[in-house]
């Protein structure tokens, strides 16, 4: 799918989806990058048209709010990944603290908003 595509996918979507993936203000969602537009736009879709069987849910769900979570550390701490983990590449105490409550925020935001649409329907 184009950028420009998905873009405009974005632009139609509610407010409510925004905010759930955490990508208000719009600002947020021109900043990620194209794998993640693609698979918050796959996501949705396949949600939306529950073709998605719960592991594959799971899975592709985990993916989307591990990298949103990353980004919002960044913005958060004003560093670099690379900067908050180890050698190894694991995340400092402190960091791998505030990334765990990124993450659970926003899983529970985006299925608080997922489930609320199924109910909807």
């Amino acid at each position: 799918m184009e950028p420009k595509n998905l873009n405009e996918w974005w632009e139609k979507q509610p407010d409510g989806l925004k905010r759930a993936f955490a990508l208000f203000p719009d600002k947020r969602w021109k900043e990620a990058g194209l794998s993640l537009k693609i698979n918050i736009r796959n996501y949705c879709c396949l949600k939306k048209d529950n073709l998605l069987p719960g592991n594959k849910e799971r899975t592709m769900l985990s993916e989307i709010v591990c990298e949103l979570a990353d980004t919002e550390l960044c913005r958060v701490n004003g560093k670099a990944i690379e900067e908050m983990c180890d050698t190894d590449g694991v995340f400092l105490e402190e960091y791998q603290e505030q990334f765990n409550r990124v993450y659970d925020n926003i899983e529970r935001e985006i299925s608080d908003y997922m489930y609320g649409q199924s109910k909807n329907e």
